[in-house]
């Protein structure tokens, strides 16, 4: 018996072992995801776009990000990242979505949602700062996070996600 489930440990870790060993896809380089961040949002000044790559030993990641302001000084901030290349890193982002899980208190209403097939994620909005946040795990690949100062609920955050190519984005 003791044989035997050697055995089994020693087939499951060389299992692990030549996944983390297979080639990775190539992360899109960030001027590639700038490509599906908005560029304007009504009542909004966009910033310059931002995002950067990077590459090491067995793991990359790349993210693309802008900024808008209005003339209240309400701001949007919206980040796109690429985890093709750090399956682990995505994981850990997006673990406690799937348990459907649901917070709130005083200061916080927070939940995780199911946008479609292959994009799940996690709202939340801070009812004293009045600030929301969208988060969404796109194709098990991509992580998008939005958010928004002087908001009491999500449906703005929610609407800027719709005008992305995310369905596009989850079939990559």
């Amino acid at each position: 018996m003791k044989n035997s489930l050697n055995h089994y440990l020693a087939v499951i870790f060389l299992c692990l072992a030549f996944t983390g060993l297979q080639a990775q896809d190539e992360t899109m380089n960030y001027t590639e995801l700038q490509n599906y961040l908005p560029t304007s949002l009504s009542g909004y000044t966009a910033d310059e776009p931002g995002g950067s790559s990077m590459n090491m030993q067995g793991m990359s990641f790349s993210n693309a990000e802008i900024a808008f302001t209005n003339d209240a000084g309400d701001e949007v901030h919206i980040n796109l990242m690429d985890y093709v290349g750090a399956a682990s890193m995505f994981q850990a982002a997006t673990a406690m979505w799937a348990s459907g899980m649901s917070f709130e208190d005083g200061d916080t209403k927070a939940w995780s949602l199911e946008w479609s097939e292959n994009i799940t994620g996690w709202a939340e909005i801070q009812k004293a700062d009045k600030e929301v946040q969208l988060a969404l795990g796109i194709g098990d690949r991509f992580f998008l996070s939005i958010e928004a100062t002087n908001k009491t609920d999500i449906s703005f955050v929610e609407d800027i996600a719709k005008g992305m190519k995310l369905e596009e984005l989850a079939g990559k």
